[in-house]
């Protein structure tokens, strides 16, 4: 074994910039081109990563180290130093502690979503990270490496944080268009400006953001992305800076005023934000002083919601009642991401105990319970969609052909649980198709391994004068009739 590889197997991994440093510096040192020509003739138990670093660095490694926590704490720093883009990939999953949405996180990235020349869109960024098994994909999620990772990835607060930072977008494009920043129905959200993917992106024709060339007028844009339930520092905010400096070395951008909207963040990165001429938008400031006490209500009652339901219920029904008076009834979009919590609620009067979004695992299939509840001889497997349209016929099809199949397969495969009665619930606000509920009657006639029952908005008001409640009564009516 000669030096060099001896070095890289006893001290490593390695970037080949190292490499070349000890080399040439060391007590025999040796030329800089001779140093190169060693690390080219590298072979054998001497593995190589390429193509992800700067100046086109080559990554080594012995083959005895590959998967061990030195081997990953290697390649993360090795990122950090020289692989910046994918790096930021890394650092903005730490920050949502280790798991976000896929379709979220490129916003949290510095490379572009579509093709632009001289660089690397995150769809090939991402791959190359699963590639190299420091990051995979679960479901709609993207989560970190536990062999890196500085936290547990928590899916629930996961979701919750992001139904908090939709929360906050809405608020966001219905105060830009109230004060006449943007077009009243022209946001988007999670969409792309300058090949860049934001939070936020509308077109403005406020004060000097319009051009006009010959006979059109260009738009101008607004811009933004969000940062909640973390401490924000300089780090956590350069996907941001970055993308910004690059839109405004390129020729042909639109005008454009970026926000970055936060719930708190130290002086450091707010001087860095405010130096490149970011608006930092204080949720406090910019909604008013209930709203900081709000997203964190939001976000620890989806976050434990099981728990909450059961312990203290009402805490979810005076959450809604909250949201209604402060965005003054704003919060349809939220219905459906909220109504498991409602179904919850009652599931929490009936059953000894209740899980919300239960993810369970038979053989490699993998499916998601919206509720759980369990009472000392049965088990209630709840699917619920709060939304406006009535469900289709393929959706009862995939429900009962697809997940409730693999449901009870894992039910009868947990001994503690195995010899209970199963019931499945399909709870729809906008009711069901005609041929929808043909099958569903149908399947309830002749199903004898388990229950099938389905609720429409006014069998479920019913549903909750059953269990005395006249405040879920009240939220079924006005938060989820309302709209019907």
């Amino acid at each position: 074994m000669t030096y060099l590889e001896k070095l890289i197997k006893e001290e490593g991994p390695f970037l080949s910039g190292e490499l070349i440093q000890i080399l040439t510096t060391g007590e025999k040192p040796i030329t800089n081109q001779a140093a190169r020509q060693r690390l080219s003739r590298l072979e054998g138990d001497i593995h190589k990563i390429k193509g992800l670093f700067a100046d086109r660095q080559i990554f080594f490694y012995h083959k005895n180290n590959y998967g061990s926590e030195k081997y990953y704490l290697g390649l993360e720093k090795a990122l950090k130093d020289s692989g910046k883009q994918y790096h930021t990939i890394l650092q903005s999953l730490d920050f949502h502690q280790g798991l976000i949405n896929q379709n979220h996180l490129a916003s949290y990235s510095i490379n572009p979503v579509l093709d632009l020349k001289g660089h690397v869109t995150f769809d090939t960024a991402l791959q190359k990270l699963v590639n190299l098994k420091i990051i995979k994909k679960d479901g709609d999620y993207i989560c970190i490496s536990n062999k890196i990772s500085r936290t547990n990835s928590n899916k629930k607060r996961a979701k919750a944080i992001e139904l908090a930072k939709n929360f906050l977008l809405m608020q966001f494009n219905d105060w830009s268009r109230k004060t006449g920043l943007v077009g009243y129905n022209s946001s988007k959200f999670y969409s792309h400006f300058g090949n860049y993917q934001f939070n936020f992106v509308s077109p403005s024709f406020v004060g000097s953001l319009p051009q006009r060339k010959k006979e059109k007028i260009i738009p101008g844009f607004v811009i933004a992305d969000i940062l909640i339930d973390n401490v924000i520092t300089k780090n956590q905010i350069e996907f941001h800076i970055n993308k910004i400096k690059t839109l405004r070395y390129r020729k042909n951008i639109p005008n454009f005023i970026s926000y970055l909207i936060v719930d708190s963040i130290n002086t450091e990165a707010l001087n860095a934000l405010k130096s490149e001429g970011i608006i930092v938008g204080f949720v406090d400031q910019l909604f008013g002083e209930n709203y900081i006490e709000l997203l964190k209500s939001l976000i620890n009652l989806v976050t434990n919601a099981g728990a909450i339901l059961k312990t203290n219920p009402n805490a979810y029904l005076d959450l809604i009642i909250t949201l209604n008076k402060l965005v003054d009834g704003k919060t349809n979009n939220l219905r459906g991401d909220l109504f498991e919590l409602a179904v919850g609620f009652y599931q929490g009067r009936i059953c000894n105990s209740i899980e919300i979004g239960k993810l369970i695992n038979y053989k490699g299939e993998k499916r998601e319970i919206d509720v759980y509840g369990s009472t000392a001889n049965q088990i209630i497997l709840s699917e619920c969609k709060g939304y406006n349209q009535k469900i289709k016929k393929e959706d009862i099809e995939i429900w009962l052909g697809e997940k409730v199949p693999i449901m009870r397969k894992w039910i009868l495969d947990q001994p503690s649980i195995s010899e209970r009665e199963i019931t499945v619930q399909f709870w729809a606000t906008g009711g069901f198709e005609d041929d929808a509920l043909e099958i569903l009657k149908s399947r309830q006639a002749k199903t004898t391994k388990y229950k099938i029952e389905f609720f429409n908005l006014d069998e479920m008001i019913i549903k909750s004068q059953h269990v005395n409640s006249k405040k879920l009564e009240d939220v079924l009516r006005e938060y989820y009739k309302t709209e019907l």
